[in-house]
């Protein structure tokens, strides 16, 4: 196979022979599979129930965050907290059904470097774009943006870690979609996709059935867990979807199945109404994509489709805008208000910015359209080299932590739980049974403190001067229940004079740990430990305030 994959890298484009077309309104959609476009365009013409279903989507994750951000912001009550959660889990799942059953037929029909030149320029430049914007926006306000760095802005499935607009996470399963379906296409294997769309489905669903849930769960998994996660049950849905509508299996009243689905996710776990919410959010758009299309006529047609155009745009910029408005709006207005403000905001910024972004892909896809084919493998060959390199570090990173995180929970699992009540009990625990590092180790827990209504930060620092590579966890401790592990993320320059500090200055040494802010109540005394790669441990030192 692999030998295959290189000959079709290398060998002259031709262009790839239609899938079978579906009979009946399914078969109009081929020609109209590339873009976004206005209401009337060829997009507007074809899909118009798709682009609707997609402006839906992006609407109810704007809800969902405009919710949470109230919450963890401004301290308001979230009456509607499963409801409005589900409202994200849906509309992620509508988004990625779509794009599942999109690049079903693109793969198909597009010579696969132009498939995925198109989708490198659909995603990458309006999203550096609106980033750039926002971190000089953010800086001119004082406000920090986090996730500038090359690993968070490639895109690629590198594990966690931090993203400058915090929606980043579905675009790591877009962009891995489509690195996946170019592969396929280059080894001649795109008329197979209905049998590896099933097989990818068993996939699924053996994982969720043997993978505990944290991991078959994870929105930002390494390279190595993406295809394995419950999100991408959706995508490999709407890949299945063309051929489903073909045989008649998909009309437009079985979209009528999606409602007792995604209500019976109110009742679930999260891991259950993902597969739940993936199924109704198929169900839903094969239903669309067989239906009569709405025509763009009337204010309400028109609105909609023009809020389909824009959805991207959309999903980018409501996270930064919603931490705008909060920053914004006085502290005495209620949650509804901050609300219903920073949605307005969000739909204004989206009718500004949106038809730019349309504009700016359809020049890009001209100029992909007419670029030569060694320009284009060559730039597609950088591409693909930068993204899977950065997939490799960032899940390599990843591995080496959750190998060191499971290393450090086995060391607390030696002591008894009760003993991390106190910080004394805690020395006297760790000394007694032998495991105490040595006194060469300088640490203290310097501060909890609340950055919102919901949430505390926790500072501290653990270094070795005598042995400045030791890594060391932190565990925190409250009221002798586990409240979470950690690992260094900061520089501390500011200790580095201390005595016993010394070649600190270039190293992590300092932690910063976001809890629920009730975790560590005045009433639960706070015991934070270090533990090294060994096992041993030190209880940090802390001000008496703690």
């Amino acid at each position: 196979m692999f030998a295959r994959l290189a000959r079709g890298f290398a060998r002259p484009l031709r262009a790839s022979p239609f899938a079978p077309a579906p009979a009946g309104p399914a078969a109009a959609l081929g020609p109209a599979l590339a873009a976004p476009g206005r209401a009337g365009s060829r997009s507007g013409a074809g899909l118009a129930n798709l682009q609707i279903l997609r402006g839906f989507a992006a609407g109810i994750v704007l809800v969902h965050h405009a919710a949470t951000y109230a919450q963890a912001l401004r301290g308001a009550e979230r009456p509607f907290a499963t409801l409005d959660a589900m409202m994200g889990l849906w509309g992620v799942s509508v988004f990625f059904a779509l794009s599942g059953f999109l690049m079903a037929g693109l793969v198909t029909r597009d010579r696969p470097l132009v498939f995925l030149a198109h989708r490198v320029v659909r995603i990458f430049p309006t999203y550096l774009a609106v980033v750039a914007l926002f971190a000089a926006l953010f800086a001119a306000l004082g406000l920090s943006v986090g996730g500038l760095t090359p690993l968070a802005l490639s895109l690629a499935p590198a594990g966690p870690r931090s993203y400058p607009l915090n929606v980043e996470w579905t675009l790591v399963f877009e962009t891995s979609f489509y690195v996946v379906l170019f592969l396929i296409a280059v080894a001649g294997l795109a008329r197979r996709l209905v049998p590896l769309a099933l097989g990818w489905l068993a996939l699924l669903a053996a994982a969720f059935l043997l993978l505990p849930g944290g991991t078959r769960d994870a929105t930002l998994p390494p390279l190595y867990l993406l295809p394995l996660t419950a999100a991408c049950m959706p995508f490999v849905g709407g890949l299945l979807l063309p051929r489903l509508i073909a045989t008649g299996h998909i009309r437009p009243a079985t979209g009528l199945l999606a409602l007792p689905l995604a209500a019976a996710c109110l009742l679930l776990d999260t891991d259950m109404a993902r597969w739940l919410g993936g199924i109704a959010a198929v169900l839903l758009v094969g239903a669309a994509a067989a239906g009569p299309q709405i025509r763009g006529r009337g204010w309400a047609a028109r609105g909609a489709l023009a809020l389909g155009d824009g959805s991207y745009v959309l999903y980018l910029v409501h996270v930064p805008v919603l931490t705008l408005t909060a920053w914004a709006c006085p502290a005495e207005w209620s949650g509804l208000a901050y609300g219903a403000t920073g949605i307005a905001a969000a739909l204004a910024v989206t009718a500004l910015l949106g038809p730019l972004d349309l504009t700016l892909y359809r020049r890009l896809r001209r100029r992909i359209d007419a670029a030569p084919l060694p320009a284009l493998r060559r730039g597609l060959s950088l591409y693909l080299v930068l993204f899977l390199a950065c997939a490799a570090w960032g899940s390599t990173e990843t591995a080496r932590n959750d190998w060191q995180d499971v290393r450090a929970r086995a060391a607390l699992a030696q002591l008894p739980p009760d003993v991390f009540t106190t910080p004394s009990l805690a020395r006297t625990a760790i000394s007694g049974r032998g495991l105490a590092l040595p006194p060469s180790v300088q640490s203290a827990l310097e501060a909890i403190e609340p950055v919102s209504p919901t949430e505390a930060v926790v500072s501290a620092f653990a270094y070795d001067g005598q042995a400045p590579k030791r890594a060391m966890r932190l565990a925190l401790f409250c009221g002798g229940q586990f409240v979470g592990l950690d690992r260094p993320r900061r520089m501390r320059k500011d200790l580095a004079a201390r005595p016993g500090f010394e070649g600190s200055g270039k190293r992590r040494i300092g932690y910063r740990m976001r809890i629920p802010a009730e975790a560590c109540s005045a009433e639960r005394a706070a015991v934070a430990v270090a533990i090294d790669g060994d096992g041993l441990m030190a209880v940090l030192e802390q001000p008496s305030a703690l």
